[in-house]
């Protein structure tokens, strides 16, 4: 992600949980990356509410996407396990 941090500019990424993916593999990472917060390395996590709207606008529409491709890999695998028969 391009997004800067609104309190000191840097760049922000999407947070990560090796819980999640543990947990969950790919699907928890990507769920956990659409609903978690972002993190600047100097300031730490960042809430979105602090982003200004067109950039809340951009990061919803990259959660939804990350939503739609977890439900798209967790549809996959269910296909996949009740047809190996």
């Amino acid at each position: 992600m391009a997004h800067q941090c609104p309190r000191c500019g840097q760049p922000v990424q999407l947070g990560y949980s090796g819980t999640a993916q543990i947990t969950a593999g790919l699907v928890g990472a990507l769920f956990y990356a659409a609903f978690g917060a972002f993190q600047c390395k100097k300031c730490g996590k960042i809430p979105r509410s602090e982003f200004p709207p067109e950039v809340r606008n951009k990061m919803t529409m990259m959660s939804l996407v990350l939503v739609a491709s977890a439900v798209a890999i967790g549809g996959v695998i269910l296909y996949f396990l009740s047809n190996s028969k």
